[in-house]
């Protein structure tokens, strides 16, 4: 690999991590924006409420998105650990 190619290679895994801390900083927001905008229940009184009205949706799809973002970071550190001379 030449010098250039491995300063763009380094160049977009920088970006790439630069994404993945944001992704793991706002990203379980998003779940929670999209059941707000949805008009979905803020407040749970009971777990036969949890399981009638969908909420749980979106504790699973919070748990998805963090999941998410510890690959990534995962995937990121292998690709710098990768490129180490």
């Amino acid at each position: 690999m030449s010098t250039a190619e491995c300063k763009e290679t380094r160049r977009r895994i920088a970006l790439l991590e630069r994404l993945s801390d944001l992704f793991d900083r706002f990203g379980v927001s998003v779940p929670l924006a999209i059941a707000f905008l949805n008009g979905w229940p803020t407040e749970i009184k009971s777990y036969q409420e949890l399981v009638a009205s969908d909420a749980w949706k979106v504790f699973l799809s919070c748990a998805l998105y963090a999941l998410a973002a510890f690959a990534l970071k995962r995937a990121v550190s292998f690709a710098t650990t990768g490129l180490a001379p």
